[in-house]
């Protein structure tokens, strides 16, 4: 009994930690910060509104699939479209708007570093935001915190040099100083979040103890205009920012699924995110909404940042409290960099193996020189891609997503798949869901584009972000769409065409007792479906005839014959050493054959697939040849003792 008391209390305790990292998952800059700044653009309590329809009716069915399917494969945001190859670019797409998604929000980042310095050594408000003016009532302050960004870490390079050149040491020490929080991936991802989100919790409670106003509250609820419901902006916004707070445009939860979340139960993992991300969302708003001072609210890029500045001087603030609102900018900023990064760094890792981390080395030096670009060519630059770039691209993964799984890979394989990680029947709730949601987001996104055109036309604005951002992705899915086709093992291309529509055989659980399980109850339920696969008829037909043959040839003969155990008729052991015979010397009991080079094969040999596939060189090492719709099977490597499957 007391055993079986330890395991619970020890199950309850996983249970625990994990729901305290899908809490720290909503602390992240799209909710402590883009939420809050789009819900000054659109009115709080109505963008709120619509951000809560979006949460439960697209967030909360696409958080089920995505961890779903990462929790049943244990792949990343790429591998897993092995259940539709033809799709494998939507998961380099995902991949790719986690890295832009890294880019601006190291802006932000660096930003609230660089102010927090500035104020910790020196006096407050900033000596280089002051133009003191006499006015009537004394001498006042005329430059106001947006001036104050924008003639010091924001001022062009060609003005304020010095400034720039802060800026990216910042830069350069975010990106090679955070990823290290990354160092094993998932381990040291579970022991950053769990240290870095009470902080936030514990400084957000003491700033609306001491700072919170609750009649400036009060008054800018009172003031809400509901009509911007009938416009498209505030709508699709609302999409938008359901898919960011939920980390769904990323592919984090692909990954997190197998690592994270291996071992709960994606229902209420997926609806508990929900619940969290609505919370979090709700409180962030209302929060900096207490904490703002008189006047109007900036509804820039930086509009959180220009808050805590100008709340803080207008309200006489000491530099304590300017500091502490910049540090919740700071951490959850670091939050959103390492949920940005794992799936990035966990593709790396299947990709290079223990060579990721020179990888990731890399693409840090890439995103400083990209964040030191945008960063030069002004705020406005990031501010484009976070209103229409990265939305772009957020919506279109999460139409194919559902697409791919949905209507291609199969409402009844997906419903097989659900049953086999949950032991439990899906309501028809979540897959009426999964049908809708593709028609609604689509149909938000044409709406809003609509409205998008017509206002660049009337205005004469550029539409090139929005041109390069379809182009970009179209090439993507033609590309590696292109490569899955060639991949396949056919005889013309429609055939290939066709199969790169199925499941890869090496499509399901990547632990063999598992796979076998899956497999089995799949044949069972008679859900597995059949892959197209092209045989020669002509070959079957002549190996069946030849064995009736010899077989009948075999049995013609009169068996009882005096002679029967002739000496004449023993077995020649010399007869081993010609060509006849396709397998040579076998080796040790459990070693693999292999294949000897014969002048003449013979005929029987036709038959022998090549599924199992040596390795090369040396142990683990590079496979003897390319196979992509069957097992390959390579030598264990001794040092972990580990057999792996690869496309």
């Amino acid at each position: 009994m007391a055993k079986i008391g330890t395991l619970t209390v020890r199950r309850m305790l996983d249970i625990l930690k994990t729901q305290f990292f899908t809490i720290a998952l909503s602390l992240t800059l799209f909710n402590t910060v883009r939420l809050p700044r789009e819900a000054f653009r659109y009115g709080n309590v109505q963008y709120l509104v619509v951000y809560s329809v979006w949460l439960v009716a697209v967030g909360l069915p696409c958080a089920l699939l995505q961890l779903a399917m990462g929790q049943l494969s244990q792949q990343d945001a790429v591998g897993v479209w092995r259940a539709v190859p033809i799709f494998r670019g939507v998961g380099y797409i995902k991949v790719l708007t986690s890295y832009l998604c890294c880019i601006y929000s190291m802006v932000y980042v660096s930003l609230s570093a660089a102010y927090m310095i500035w104020i910790g050594k020196g006096s407050f408000p900033l000596r280089d935001c002051a133009r003191i003016q006499m006015t009537p009532e004394g001498y006042e302050n005329k430059m106001n915190a947006s001036e104050c960004f924008n003639s010091t870490f924001l001022a062009p390079f060609t003005e304020q040099p010095q400034y720039l050149g802060i800026m990216a040491i910042l830069i350069f020490i975010l990106w090679f100083f955070v990823p290290l929080m990354l160092i094993s991936l998932h381990k040291s991802l579970k022991a950053s979040l769990m240290t870095l989100a009470p902080i936030i919790f514990a400084i957000a409670i003491v700033l609306c103890v001491f700072l919170s106003n609750g009649s400036r509250l009060t008054t800018s609820l009172e003031t809400e205009d509901w009509s911007l419901l009938y416009r498209p902006y505030i709508w699709h916004s609302g999409l938008v920012q359901a898919l960011l707070s939920t980390s769904v445009m990323s592919g984090f939860l692909i990954s997190a699924g197998g690592t994270l979340y291996k071992q709960s139960d994606v229902r209420w993992t997926s609806t508990f995110l929900v619940i969290t991300n609505l919370l979090t969302g709700w409180l962030s708003v209302f929060m900096w909404e207490s904490l703002a001072g008189e006047g109007t609210k900036d509804k820039s890029f930086i509009a959180i940042l220009v808050l805590i500045y100008q709340s803080s001087v207008t309200e006489a603030r000491s530099k304590e409290w300017p500091l502490l609102a910049f540090a919740i900018v700071l951490i959850s900023g670091v939050i959103t960099l390492l949920v940005l990064l794992f799936p990035i760094y966990d593709k790396l890792h299947r990709l290079c193996g223990d060579q990721w981390r020179l990888f990731a080395a890399a693409t840090s030096a890439l995103g400083t020189a990209l964040t030191v670009t945008v960063l030069s060519r002004g705020i406005s630059f990031a501010e484009l891609l976070d209103d229409l770039v990265v939305p772009i691209l957020a919506v279109a993964t999460t139409t194919f997503e559902v697409l791919g799984f949905v209507y291609i890979y199969g409402y009844f394989n997906l419903k097989f798949d659900l049953k086999f990680i949950t032991s439990a029947n899906m309501p028809r709730f979540w897959m009426v869901t999964w049908w809708c949601t593709p028609i609604l987001v689509v149909g938000i996104t044409g709406w809003w584009l609509r409205a998008v055109i017509r206002t660049a036309w009337s205005q004469g604005h550029s539409l090139w972000p929005l041109v390069g951002a379809f182009i970009g992705i179209l090439l993507i899915l033609i590309i590696f769409a292109g490569i899955a086709v060639a991949k396949e093992e056919q005889y013309n291309l429609f055939a290939k065409i066709t199969a790169a529509f199925h499941p890869s055989r090496l499509w399901g659980p990547e632990d063999p007792m598992t796979r076998y399980m899956w497999m089995s109850q799949r044949f069972s339920n008679g859900t597995l479906s059949s892959e197209p696969e092209v045989t020669d008829t002509s070959n079957y037909t002549n190996l069946h005839n030849d064995y009736t043959t010899k077989n009948d040839v075999k049995y013609a003969e009169n068996w009882v014959k005096d002679d029967l155990y002739d000496p004449e008729n023993e077995f020649n052991f010399e007869y081993l050493g010609k060509d006849n015979i396709a397998y040579s010397d076998a080796g040790d009991l459990y070693a693999i054959p292999t294949v000897t080079k014969s002048k003449k094969r013979k005929k029987d040999d036709t038959f022998r697939s090549p599924n199992i596939c040596m390795a090369k060189g040396q142990v683990g090492g590079e496979t003897n040849c390319n196979c992509n719709r069957h097992f390959q099977l390579n030598v264990p490597d001794l040092r972990n003792n580990e057999i792996s499957t690869s496309l």
